[in-house]
């Protein structure tokens, strides 16, 4: 029987694939090459060719489009949260099939091009801004890691849009309507959403062990955190009723039929808030979905546009966190409370929130004068007749910036 044939450093042998395996900087370079020896040769000397270009800044950019794509996207999985990856994977999906199968062939004309036809076909600008900034993202991504040698789409700028989707809060007695309508379990978390103002993902992740039984607090855990700072959150009473009733029920939660399922293996007991298979709210994506038809139910309007047809607000599950926000606002929450529970970054985003929430409050203050014609809503007096001469300036608001509550 002939000797194998000795593989050169940084090549290895793993079942019919060769893989480069070798150091380079202090970094571990692991890569699948061929099933051929000869060619895997070949293509382990370009490698290591294009990562000596790289140290004197000589990169080009004659790359492969899809593997810089499954390359980015596993470091994606390593660094982001699931839903961030599903975002940029949803993306790329959308943009790379119009996009050349070479990074250098890639250019401005290509991209605008693709803006042209995503409009054309009835995508928003949002839309279509997102999947080229996710293109974007991953190119420089490959400059930054010496795959390529620039962004050759880096100086594009995003399509301006004059409406931007906006969520809104709900109203009172649309509270009251939800909660009325929804089935259990649902109408649980949605309760709870609105008494903790946490964000979707943060009580979907919530667990027994994230309780603080003596204080009655709920704490949200680093790594589940938006912005990575561990919070705690007091427990109201409605809210404490319904961890104790889930906590004695835990036991008594069963998996899914079929051991081998997907939803089998993601069985919980640790988990607060479960789908009706008893696996995490994050489980199948149908929460959002849930959330709509129960605000069907309760005859909620989730999406309003305006005359030309172009969205003016929506509702979806962050309204329940921007209800708990605009509550504890108009009952004179102080900012930096209003921010520790929120979890905001920074008291700007906070005083963002304060200022277009207030301005209401402050109109009603305003109208309380015992002289004057005070101030009244500007909604009541369209389409009124007046008349008054028409004033010979435009009349203008102050800013009225609104902060994102994510």
């Amino acid at each position: 029987m002939p000797r194998p044939k000795r593989l050169p450093p940084g090549l290895i042998l793993r079942g019919k694939t060769y893989w480069a395996n070798f150091c380079h900087r202090g970094e571990r370079i692991r890569k699948p090459l061929s099933r051929n020896a000869r060619a895997a040769e070949e293509m382990l000397t370009e490698l290591r060719a294009r990562l000596n270009r790289g140290d004197f800044g000589l990169l080009d950019d004659d790359y492969s489009v899809e593997e810089l794509r499954t390359q980015y996207l596993a470091y994606a999985r390593q660094r982001n949260k699931p839903g961030t990856v599903t975002r940029y994977e949803y993306n790329l999906a959308a943009i790379l099939p119009e996009m050349p199968p070479r990074v250098h062939m890639i250019s401005l004309d290509a991209v605008i091009r693709y803006r042209e036809k995503r409009l054309a076909g009835g995508a928003s600008p949002r839309t279509v801004n997102s999947d080229v900034q996710t293109l974007g993202r991953m190119l420089r991504w490959g400059v930054k890691h010496g795959l390529i040698g620039s962004n050759p789409i880096g100086a594009i700028e995003p399509i301006p849009h004059d409406h931007p989707k906006e969520g809104r809060a709900l109203e009172k007695d649309e509270v009251d309507r939800l909660l009325e309508a929804s089935p259990q379990p649902s109408r649980d978390v949605w309760y709870a959403y609105l008494v903790t103002g946490l964000r979707r993902r943060e009580l979907a992740e919530l667990l027994f062990s994230d309780i603080d039984w003596d204080t009655r607090e709920l704490k949200v855990r680093r790594g589940v955190a938006k912005n990575h700072n561990m919070r705690r959150i007091p427990i109201e009473p409605g809210l404490w009723e319904i961890i104790c009733r889930q906590f004695d029920a835990r036991t008594e939660r069963e998996p899914a039929s079929g051991a081998r399922s997907k939803a089998a293996r993601q069985f919980t007991r640790n988990h607060i808030f479960v789908t009706t298979i008893n696996t995490p709210l994050t489980y199948g994506g149908g929460l959002y979905r849930l959330f709509i038809r129960c605000c069907k139910l309760a005859g909620i309007q989730t999406r309003r546009l305006d005359a030309e047809g172009r969205e003016i607000d929506h509702v979806d599950i962050h309204s329940l966190r921007r209800t708990f926000a605009t509550d504890l606002i108009e009952n004179r929450a102080d900012p930096k409370t209003v921010q520790e529970l929120l979890g905001h970054a920074t008291l700007a985003m906070t005083m963002g929130l304060y200022a277009k929430v207030r301005s209401g409050s402050k109109r009603a203050a305003v109208g309380r004068l015992s002289y004057g014609a005070a101030a009244s809503d500007p909604a009541a007096h369209k389409g009124a007749e007046s008349d008054s001469p028409e004033p010979d300036f435009e009349p203008s608001e102050p800013g009225d910036e609104t902060a994102d509550l994510g």
